[in-house]
């Protein structure tokens, strides 16, 4: 079966033009930060790119966060228990733009986009 994802973007959003340098987008939690350049799995499996193992809210393989041209986005990988963007549950399978500031909750943990 394909991959039938569809990326929205918001009306608000600016796409840079090649010759802009990249920003940066971080995802920060406890006291971690992580670079978003790839593909960013987040579940309680530990072949996760961000593992949370002792959380029974987390599913095997939670969420997914991904730059795809200038924009970040998150997508929840159908989990159990949902995905929150700034207090709102994502449906299962539904992807979200992320603005910097933008606060993630998956299971008991919090993460914060800063761009």
């Amino acid at each position: 079966m394909a991959d039938e994802t569809v990326y929205k973007r918001s009306p608000n959003a600016k796409v840079l033009s090649d010759s802009v340098p990249t920003k940066s987008v971080k995802l920060s939690f406890k006291d971690k930060s992580v670079d978003i350049t790839k593909k960013i799995y987040i579940g309680r499996n530990p072949d996760n790119d961000i593992t949370l193992e002792n959380d029974p809210l987390v599913s095997r393989k939670h969420a997914l966060v991904e730059i795809i041209g200038e924009i970040c986005y998150i997508r929840d990988l159908n989990s159990t228990n949902n995905t929150y963007v700034n207090g709102n549950p994502l449906q299962k399978g539904e992807t979200k733009e992320l603005q910097g500031g933008d606060v993630i909750k998956i299971g008991k943990t919090e993460f914060t986009i800063f761009k």
